[in-house]
């Protein structure tokens, strides 16, 4: 009999589905319980918690939270593009039917409905422009550095020149002070 881990060598279950990624979004994001993830997957509770414990890293973690987080940000920038949309259209239509209202009005020669239509168009052209203004306002979308994907692979890849070359690791964070990073200290982190 060997010694050490009696499954080393293996592959866990979840690394060898096609729908790994998925699994490990579900697990990280909470979408499901480990309960159900292990059902849905044949296996014990413990295997989805062992897989969970052992293989997915931090740094994994942080870029499945970072993409979830821009994507949600992309979803509801479009909706409120949507709706600015939904509101310009609203408005136009008023304006075209009232501009329809103050032809008829000026070929019947019916001065005073006229009147009233204009100045119910102008007020439909000053909405306009006020909610235009409004909505023209550039949406401002903020993502940390901390969470970004490109953050995270280039800090781990620090980490490893870091723990490769010693001698590295004080000259990288006197220039990262000078420049004002912050380094975040984690737990397991040498950096």
């Amino acid at each position: 009999m060997r010694g050490g881990n009696k499954n080393s060598g293996r592959r866990a279950i979840i690394d060898m589905r096609p729908d790994k990624n998925e699994i490990i979004k579900d697990i990280v994001l909470e979408r499901r319980s480990l309960t159900e993830i292990a059902k849905r997957l044949g296996v014990d509770f413990s295997t989805v918690q062992r897989y969970r414990d052992d293989k997915i890293t931090e740094e994994m973690r942080r870029s499945i939270l970072a993409e979830t987080r821009i994507e949600g940000i992309k979803a509801d920038t479009d909706v409120v593009n949507q709706d600015r949309m939904d509101v310009a259209m609203t408005y136009e239509s008023l304006a075209k039917r009232v501009e329809r209202l103050i032809a008829k009005a000026e070929r019947s020669e019916d001065d005073s409905f006229a009147l009233a239509a204009m100045e119910g168009l102008r007020r439909i052209l000053r909405d306009i422009a006020q909610v235009q203004g409004k909505l023209a306002t550039n949406l401002t979308v903020n993502v940390s550095l901390a969470e970004s994907k490109e953050w995270v692979i280039l800090r781990q890849i620090l980490q490893e020149v870091c723990n490769e070359i010693p001698a590295a690791r004080e000259p990288l964070l006197r220039r990262m002070h000078h420049h004002v990073l912050s380094v975040t200290i984690e737990s397991g982190d040498v950096f």
